[in-house]
């Protein structure tokens, strides 16, 4: 077999490899299959989003408040890795959102993006609670953003249930 043969053929066969895959996981889609899918907005899983983003954006502005040159919401590390995690969250959050109103659904990607949230929304849960005890601190925004953090890890939770199929959508 010549060499430019022996190529040709290779990189027709990766080619159509690659395209195989891309097919299997979803990612390329047509115009025809973009489509609005208002139902989402009234399934379990689409009130998780939008409590996520609201409850996303009263925890930046409760832990953000006093700004401080941005102090408030990173300086502390437990409370940086609160603020971070949130804000990170609320953006990847209206993303899927679109998304999948958009009819673009990601189920595996979403699945492992709720389980790792869940995690780590149980961390910074634990991270705000042990920072308002250990300051002794009875501010009002750190105690309602603790509760919504709180609030978060379990709308993740639920939102987990349903993509592995345990709770209805």
């Amino acid at each position: 077999m010549k060499e430019s043969t022996f190529l040709q053929h290779h990189s027709l066969t990766i080619n159509h490899l690659w395209v195989t895959l891309l097919f299997k996981l979803s990612l390329c889609r047509t115009m025809a299959e973009i489509s609005m899918n208002t139902r989402y907005l009234s399934t379990n899983r689409g009130i998780i989003k939008i409590l996520q983003i609201v409850a996303g954006f009263i925890i930046c502005s409760l832990l953000c408040a006093q700004w401080y040159g941005g102090r408030s919401c990173f300086g502390e590390g437990r409370l940086g890795f609160c603020s971070g995690l949130n804000f990170i969250c609320v953006v990847i959050n209206i993303v899927l959102l679109v998304l999948n109103f958009l009819n673009i659904g990601a189920w595996g990607l979403e699945r492992i993006y709720s389980i790792v949230c869940t995690v780590l929304f149980l961390i910074a849960s634990a991270l705000i609670i042990w920072f308002i005890i250990e300051y002794n601190t009875s501010r009002s925004t750190l105690i309602a953003a603790a509760v919504l953090i709180i609030c978060q890890f379990f709308l993740f939770l639920w939102d987990t249930k349903i993509l592995q199929g345990e709770s209805p959508n």
